[in-house]
């Protein structure tokens, strides 16, 4: 019996070796002291936070409306974030792991996880980001593009691209 325990105990890990992929990360932030950095990327209770699932413009972005005049599409991604956790008491963030930049990966909500409003989504369905690296956005971005929401009711590069101009 203490082979079987010793073998199934090896066998989850628990075996003296720690399980690094739950020590490397919080499962979930929430709290109120929070900064908005850009359009998708916070700092909320010292840990900085990516958003998952989107993509937004860059801060220097520039994006053209139809009758060719541009605005700063950047700044208003990141002040339209800004706007929505500030409607909320708090701002919780679940976590998924990692990027390359050792940022950590979260859906974020303006208030709870159970009840708050999906930030990433808003984003997205409001045409100030994309839906990149998951598919869970891909609705709300052919909404968007649709109805010319945000940089979709002119002209603009994803975000991506323009980075790597």
């Amino acid at each position: 019996m203490v082979r079987c325990i010793v073998v199934l105990m090896v066998a989850a890990g628990l075996g003296g070796v720690a399980m690094p992929a739950l020590a490397d990360w919080p499962p979930q932030v929430t709290g109120t002291s929070y900064r908005v950095v850009d359009g998708d990327t916070i700092h909320l209770e010292g840990e900085k936070i990516r958003l998952l699932g989107i993509d937004a413009p860059e801060m220097k972005q520039r994006c053209q409306e139809r009758n060719g005049a541009a605005w700063a599409c950047g700044v208003r991604a990141r002040d339209m974030l800004a706007g929505m956790l500030a409607t909320a008491d708090q701002v919780s963030c679940t976590i998924t792991g990692r990027d390359r930049y050792q940022r950590l990966l979260g859906r974020c909500y303006a208030g709870d996880v159970a009840t708050g409003l999906d930030v990433q989504k808003a984003l997205v369905l409001g045409g100030f980001a994309v839906a990149e690296y998951t598919d869970d956005y891909r609705n709300e971005e052919r909404q968007a593009k649709r109805n010319g929401y945000g940089f979709w009711g002119g002209e603009f590069l994803r975000p991506r691209d323009w980075r790597r101009k």
